[in-house]
């Protein structure tokens, strides 16, 4: 069975990026910019893994960390690793309370990211 992975970040490179990286022929990938795409993403399909930004709007929010709320809340078996570019001991905290599995402060190399896909068997 082919796994899915959900990307969202406010970055269009950053989402092209990532996709052209992870997707396979065994790994499928989506992408959203906003949190209303990746809601309505989640309502549709099953993920293996989410892979989100915390800051989606360009201002101080946490974004991500609703997105991970939701995802535990209706998916809880999906596996979520938060990524960002503004990172503090608080936030990696409130992620991993809030069920993260991976945290990691960008940039991420994409040898870390596979490495962490592995570990929750996407690959």
């Amino acid at each position: 069975m082919k796994q899915r992975i959900l990307i969202v970040d406010d970055e269009t490179a950053i989402l092209l990026a990532f996709k052209k990286l992870l997707q396979s022929q065994d790994v499928g990938v989506d992408t959203a910019e906003t949190i209303a795409d990746a809601e309505n993403l989640l309502k549709k399909n099953i993920y293996n893994a989410v892979i989100v930004d915390l800051r989606l709007t360009g201002v101080d929010g946490e974004e991500g960390l609703e997105i991970i709320k939701y995802v535990k809340k209706f998916h809880s078996l999906t596996n979520v690793i938060l990524v960002t570019g503004y990172g503090s001991p608080a936030v990696m905290e409130k992620a991993q309370a809030l069920g993260a599995s991976f945290y990691f402060e960008k940039p991420v190399s994409s040898e870390i990211l596979k490495n962490a896909l592995k570990s929750l068997n996407i690959d």
